[in-house]
């Protein structure tokens, strides 16, 4: 069974340069790996965005990917509502990322010794996979298989187990970005991982929160 690969979208990653389309990330655009964008506040969540510095959570359509059909319907939902808005801007046929997101701005993380805030999608991608990782050893104590390759899963059955975050935009091209929204959204995915309903949708019984 193959692991589950979680991609942080990282400023140094690779852009996939075209002229006159926004460009998306590599690996984050790889429809082979489980890309996390990013969340800020709680109450309500929405996509994050740090004006002091401008990072805000990694978003687009793959320029050379194609759609994966496991995310094909979603995704074309989303285009449809968003309607003319950017067209031409962007690749509505290619793979779309994220997938899924996690908290990821004023992330309190220890550096030389110090407690510091910082901002990015490394922080939101490994909580993420902790999250992930702690599921997959509750499934593994029950006898069943861990998760795998999560995304065929995840777009037909366990995007139920997300908080959905509605709220925030990225931003690019000049414009307020891709807007979060309900469902599936190119800028939270499905939004946040909730562990006690991610049990719950496979079968596993929990009282945690």
């Amino acid at each position: 069974m193959a692991k589950p690969v979680l991609h942080r979208q990282l400023a140094s990653n690779i852009e996939e340069r075209h002229a006159d389309k926004s460009n998306a990330s590599f690996p984050a655009s790889c429809p082979f790996v489980t890309a996390v964008g990013a969340t800020q506040q709680f109450d309500p969540e929405i996509a994050a965005a740090d004006p002091n510095n401008g990072f805000t959570s990694g978003a687009g359509f793959s320029n050379y990917f194609a759609q994966p059909s496991y995310q094909s319907s979603q995704v074309n939902a989303y285009v449809t509502s968003l309607g003319t808005e950017y067209a031409g801007l962007y690749n509505s046929s290619g793979r779309a990322y994220p997938d899924i997101a996690a908290q990821g701005q004023t992330f309190v993380t220890i550096y030389k010794g110090q407690t510091v805030l910082l901002d990015g999608t490394s922080a939101s991608s490994p909580t993420a996979a902790s999250v992930i990782a702690l599921v997959n050893d509750a499934l593994v104590a029950a006898g069943k298989a861990p998760l795998g390759f999560l995304n065929p899963w995840l777009y037909s059955t366990g995007y139920q187990a997300f908080f959905d975050v509605t709220a925030g935009s990225s931003s690019g091209c000049d414009t307020a970005g891709f807007p979060a929204a309900t469902g599936w959204d190119a800028v939270t995915g499905f939004g946040t991982p909730r562990f006690s309903q991610l049990l719950s949708v496979l079968g596993l019984n929990s009282t945690a929160s």
